[in-house]
């Protein structure tokens, strides 16, 4: 089980939003290269950045496209935005793992051949697409299946209702996708490092992600099993 650091930027400024709304917006004073440098310093190995500009169909943001090459012991995962196999295409030249969204949910044969990770946000247990705005017209079973049936079998699974809330994981939404044949990073509502134990006895879930509880220190850096958890040993 592996704690992996998510980054969500908004005009090139670290932000987290409350239940995906741009209108319950917190922005952090640090920039995100300083916290780069100190997540690397405690042990990280993957990061998780997220374009929330792309994500709610503005232009893409440039402003980190060169973290893969400038930090290259950590492997950085980038969702927000990635609707074309273009840009995905353009993510994986910069040396990016592209976290795909809405085109995999709405036109997942489009990724055939390509190396991504499927993100499935869920609201009440129902996958949502476009910013976390819009419920999908497929049946969870119908979008799980074709993303199977090509291959992608690794999913970043959000439960929006506690995204950026401090209430716990959701670990009933996981756990629906890793049951279907997923290797699952779970997402949303992490308060303390303990959140990791009843994720990690879900077989299939690898990993869960964490913004706010690390950067306002509820998950604090210093603590021994944070590091380990950093580095894929919890």
């Amino acid at each position: 089980m592996q704690l992996i650091p998510s980054m969500d930027l908004m005009k090139g400024r670290l932000v987290r939003l409350r239940h995906g709304d741009r209108q319950q917006a917190t922005f952090y004073d640090f920039s995100p290269e300083s916290w780069v440098e100190k997540l690397m310093a405690a042990g990280a190995t993957r990061i998780h950045l997220v374009d929330l500009d792309a994500a709610f169909g503005e232009a893409h943001q440039g402003a980190f496209a060169g973290f893969p090459k400038a930090y290259p012991s950590v492997q950085f995962q980038l969702g927000g935005g990635l609707r074309s196999r273009e840009i995905i295409q353009s993510v994986l030249d910069l040396g990016f793992e592209p976290v795909v969204g809405t085109l995999a949910v709405e036109n997942p044969e489009v990724l055939k051949g390509l190396r991504v990770i499927a993100a499935l946000d869920m609201k009440n247990l129902q996958v949502v697409t476009r910013g976390w705005q819009t419920a999908s017209d497929r049946t969870n079973e119908a979008v799980f299946k074709s993303l199977l049936d090509l291959g992608i079998d690794r999913a970043l699974v959000t439960d929006v209702g506690r995204d950026g809330t401090l209430e716990g994981p959701g670990i009933e939404a996981t756990a629906l996708v890793a049951r279907s044949g997923f290797q699952v990073q779970a997402s949303g509502g992490l308060k303390a490092i303990t959140d990791l134990e009843p994720l990690a006895l879900v077989p299939g879930i690898t990993g869960a992600i964490s913004g706010k509880a690390l950067m306002e220190g509820h998950i604090p850096l210093e603590d021994p099993r944070v590091q380990l958890a950093l580095r894929g040993g919890a």
